[in-house]
């Protein structure tokens, strides 16, 4: 029992650590790129979009932060004939950071679920109908921040998420990876 209480002492203090940092609400906003992974057939595709972001969020210590968020993924677009449409996603969210401060930086993962709405608008010369799903998407990604005044920061943002629609005629209704990266502002209160 000698030689657990000073690794016990220790991990003691690491835990009052994560409160030293003041608990804290923030507020951002984001915009960047979207890369959606599916099939374009031979025809060719689009498969990179605009994204923007808008979060608000409170960090309960130096490591756990929670955030709610709407994204738009922007869409991306299929010439191939039979399934000629554009696909697209926005969502609301709420995701936990995990992460931890290092001078002016911050670096976390997340993890969160989205409420997606996920469309595939067909062109008039496409073989399939246009349709829309509601859909809860898991949520994952990085986050890195630097800190530019004690109440301003500087975010960038990569997150993962799959855009699926059900329907089994639309030859990507398993679903689409779409990766964001997004650069933005944070302030602090």
């Amino acid at each position: 029992m000698k030689k657990l209480r000073p690794w016990l002492f220790a991990l003691s203090m690491q835990a009052l650590a994560f409160g030293a940092v003041a608990q804290e609400a923030y507020v951002g906003g984001s915009a960047g790129r979207s890369s959606w992974a599916y099939d374009c057939g031979p025809t060719g595709c689009q498969r990179n979009a605009t994204a923007w972001r808008v979060a608000a969020g409170y960090r309960f210590n130096r490591v756990v932060a929670l955030e709610a968020f709407y994204v738009d993924f922007g869409h991306a677009q299929n010439s191939y004939y039979a399934v000629n449409g554009r696909l697209s996603a926005t969502g609301l969210g709420l995701q936990t950071l995990l992460g931890w401060r290092f001078g002016d930086f911050d670096l976390a993962g997340k993890i969160g679920l989205a409420a997606m709405r996920n469309e595939f608008r067909a062109a008039p010369t496409s073989s399939y109908s246009s349709t829309s799903r509601h859909r809860t998407e898991l949520v994952g990604g990085l986050m890195s921040a630097y800190h530019v005044t004690p109440r301003l920061a500087v975010r960038m943002d990569v997150d993962v998420l799959t855009v699926a629609l059900d329907g089994d005629a639309i030859y990507y209704s398993r679903g689409s990876d779409v990766t964001t990266v997004l650069l933005g502002v944070v302030f602090r209160f």
